[in-house]
């Protein structure tokens, strides 16, 4: 689950399931999904994605990501592949 963290959002506040994440006009967009089985697209920065303590510095100068950050980063990526997936299966139907 995704919260909107944007005061000035009409869904801030909202914690909505990301399907999938995609860039356009150089920004990063999180497509949402509504109650309602609707889709909304919210700017990355507009949620709590990168707020979350994904990366810690260990003593060899290397990064690895937290628990929670993989649960997240898993999620992200989980959402994409089935969006793939469905984007592939419509482009044979075609």
């Amino acid at each position: 689950m995704v919260r909107v963290l944007a005061p000035d959002h009409p869904l801030s506040g909202r914690a909505l399931r990301a399907r999938y994440v995609y860039r356009r006009y150089g920004r990063r967009w999180l497509a949402l999904e509504l109650p309602d089985g609707g889709v909304v697209s919210v700017e990355v920065e507009d949620t709590d994605v990168l707020d979350a303590e994904s990366v810690v510095t260990v003593p060899d100068g290397t990064s690895t990501l937290t628990n929670e950050g993989a649960r997240r980063l898993l999620g992200l990526l989980g959402a994409c592949m089935a969006h793939s997936a469905t984007a592939a299966g419509e482009g044979r139907a075609r």
